[in-house]
């Protein structure tokens, strides 16, 4: 029948994708060697910026047309820290994270040649960077908060057309917000989270 061939093209020029999800975006955590150990490289975001100012973050964005997930997070640090292709070392992938907000963020974890004090950062993107010692954020324990979202359902809802009306076992979920406090930094939210999951990741390295 002519209406599988339509639904064969149809799915043949498809990109998939996790239902209910609106954006997708990835970010690099940057590996970087000071004074003979191994840091994670963190950016404050600059304060003219209309989303997040001043939050701390890792170098990272949203992944454009035709662009690999990989791709778009070492272009992304190449462009926030004003990096050569060639000083970002692409070395692993954590676990991708399904946000609140519908969107889906690819963890990527790099190594970056250039010393620390030689980088020149886009002061168009990025405030300040720091770093932080492996050592100190295995030994590190952050704080988690675990927030439950509940559905609010339109006054018009259907109740009456589903098992046990208004009794309904609607499931609401958890999610993690994670802080790490160092020095005087505040690293919260999705940062923190891939941060924990890296450190989780390595923790069992002696170092």
């Amino acid at each position: 029948m002519k209406q599988y061939l339509d639904i064969i093209s149809k799915l043949e020029n498809t990109t998939p994708n996790t239902s209910g999800v609106n954006r997708t975006a990835s970010i690099l955590i940057p590996l970087i060697e000071r004074n003979g150990e191994i840091h994670i490289l963190y950016e404050r975001r600059a304060l003219h910026l209309n989303s997040q100012p001043g939050e701390i973050c890792f170098p990272g964005g949203k992944i454009e047309s035709l662009e690999k997930s990989c791709e778009t997070a070492l272009r992304e640090t190449c462009e926030e820290l004003n990096l050569e292709d060639s000083e970002v070392t692409l070395i692993g992938r954590l676990d991708s994270i399904l946000t609140s907000f519908d969107m889906i963020i690819h963890c990527y974890i790099g190594k970056i040649s250039r010393s620390f004090e030689s980088i020149q950062f886009s002061k168009s993107e990025v405030d300040s960077i720091f770093t932080v010692p492996l050592s100190v954020l295995r030994t590190l324990p952050p704080k988690i908060y675990h927030v439950k979202t509940k559905m609010e359902l339109p006054a018009d809802f259907p109740f009456s057309n589903i098992p046990n009306g208004k009794d309904y076992n609607f499931r609401n979920t958890v999610y993690p917000i994670v802080f790490y406090y160092y020095d005087h930094y505040i690293i919260w939210g999705l940062t923190a989270r891939m941060t924990k999951n890296f450190i989780d990741m390595i923790n069992d390295i002696e170092f």
